[in-house]
């Protein structure tokens, strides 16, 4: 079982190897790479603990803020600005998960959002420290040793290398008791209580997980952009990773990364013709998600077995 989950991710590292050559620009290439990170720990959420969650941009934005504020104030360290960010955006997944995971359906769903929002506005007006609607400017990107990151080719395989370790450690959870009882729970909540899961327990496990990797995927993305944008806080940061799973196929690891990839490639190619690209975005989620059961993954699944 393990290994069926792995040989996917190893396929699509040994084309990511090579991405860098094919991609418009090398930035371009780096974000690919961070957006299926998040999307892939938005998996765990939503796809094996069945848990639709519009905050996890909250995490992300964190995870981007902690490590900004890192490097520009305390000390521009990357090893130290990436563990601020997955430490803090872990505590504040502990305590968005330990007050929403008891309700269930919409009411979990509007919960997350409340508290997504509320992290949003926190960084809005908390200008001295976090530069409002401007966002944190003027990130920098230290030296990782003797590898100069300013290079972008140099940070791409230092941001691939990181999510290739995530993604390992993802496919290891998802295949451990936990991953196990996730599904179980997701499958019939009440009959997994029955047989005596602590139902809260492994949801919020989950729910912590997921936001370490948000939040490192977030730490990765104030060093891509050399500054946070406010609108990695945004809800709409939220949908567009729910997007994600859903066009790639959920609850698969590997539907999310490939829909990641095919939706920030995408947006980016009909960018350059249209100003109206969410639109036309729009309209492919859509043809998807009527025409292709259980995503991009599904698809392939068929396609292979064909």
């Amino acid at each position: 079982m393990l290994r069926s989950r792995l040989l996917p991710f190893a396929l699509l590292f040994g084309l990511a190897l090579l991405f860098p050559r094919a991609a418009a620009y090398e930035a371009l290439a780096s974000e690919v790479l961070i957006f299926a990170l998040l999307a892939v720990s938005y998996d765990l959420v939503l796809g094996y603990g069945g848990m639709l969650s519009f905050g996890h941009a909250a995490f992300f934005g964190i995870g981007a803020y902690s490590t900004g504020i890192i490097l520009i104030r305390l000390f521009p360290s990357i090893p130290l600005a990436l563990a601020g960010a997955v430490a803090v955006s872990s505590l504040a997944a502990a305590f968005v998960g330990y007050a929403s995971i008891r309700r269930h359906g919409i009411y979990f769903t509007m919960v997350t959002l409340a508290f997504a929002q509320m992290f949003y506005f926190i960084a809005f007006k908390w200008t001295s420290l976090t530069g409002g609607d401007d966002g944190l400017q003027r990130v920098p990107r230290p030296n990782l040793g003797p590898i100069d990151l300013h290079s972008e080719i140099n940070l791409y395989y230092f941001i691939l290398i990181v999510v290739a370790v995530s993604l390992l450690v993802i496919v290891r959870v998802v295949n451990s008791p936990l991953g196990t009882a996730l599904q179980a729970i997701r499958e019939n909540r009440d009959r997994a209580m029955s047989i005596g899961y602590n139902v809260d327990r492994f949801r919020l496990t989950a729910f912590i997980i997921s936001g370490f990797f948000a939040g490192l995927a977030g730490g990765l993305y104030a060093l891509l952009l050399n500054m946070v944008p406010l609108g990695s806080l945004h809800w709409t940061t939220s949908g567009e990773v729910v997007v994600m799973n859903i066009t790639g196929g959920m609850g698969t690891l590997f539907g999310p990364a490939v829909g990641a990839i095919a939706i920030i490639l995408l947006r980016d190619m009909i960018s350059n013709y249209t100003d109206s690209w969410s639109l036309v975005m729009g309209l492919i989620f859509m043809l998807v998600v009527f025409g292709l059961r259980g995503g991009i993954a599904g698809f392939l699944r068929r396609i292979i077995k064909i």
